[in-house]
């Protein structure tokens, strides 16, 4: 059977669809793929007693679905936006009380600038002697798998009772060592 060109270039064209259409396939395979099984774990035997898992020594997909993750967050978020103005030569003073919640080498690179915190909202607390007291709230719209995003807001608060709303909010991004008991990896606020 002899081919004409016109047949020639089709078979071409059909192949090279053909051979995309494959790596096309093999490249979103997965999606179709059962899951991966795992074996029944089995009941632990008088002679090998094993303790039930905590919620910090289990997997989780998201490190917002780990409790341990998420209050270790919520705590160094705290800790980070309570400030005393009369105490506080800045506001990075707060990140240095939380440096204990770090790892060594996070926790080194939070330095304090050599100026003093200005600002109204600072002075304003400062003649008045209030201190901070944050409302911390993870943010659920945060997707990413390995952090935590976490918005603070703050009210002052007077020895005497007088308070009134902090005029910024600041939200922290936290990741974490990969073992319990966990430790703040980096951060970053915005």
């Amino acid at each position: 059977m002899t081919q004409t060109p016109s047949t020639y270039r089709r078979l071409l064209t059909a192949a090279a669809l053909l051979g995309l259409s494959l790596s096309v396939a093999a490249c979103t395979n997965t999606v179709n793929e059962p899951a991966a099984t795992t074996p029944a774990p089995t009941a632990p035997t008088a002679s090998s007693p094993t303790a039930a898992p905590t919620p910090s020594e289990t997997t989780h997909a998201n490190a917002s679905d780990d409790p341990a993750k998420v209050e270790l967050a919520l705590e160094a978020a705290k800790i980070m936006t309570t400030w005393d103005p009369n105490k506080d030569f800045n506001r990075t003073e707060a990140e240095k009380r939380a440096r204990k919640l770090m790892t060594d080498e996070r926790a080194k690179q939070v330095i304090a600038p050599q100026r003093p915190a200005t600002g109204e909202e600072w002075l304003n607390a400062a003649a008045k002697k209030a201190t901070s007291k944050p409302s911390v709230k993870v943010m659920t719209e945060h997707h990413e798998k390995d952090s935590i995003a976490v918005k603070t807001t703050w009210q002052w608060v007077t020895k005497g009772g007088e308070s009134w709303a902090g005029e910024e909010s600041t939200t922290f991004f936290f990741t974490f060592t990969d073992k319990a008991p966990y430790k703040i990896r980096d951060y970053t606020a915005e």
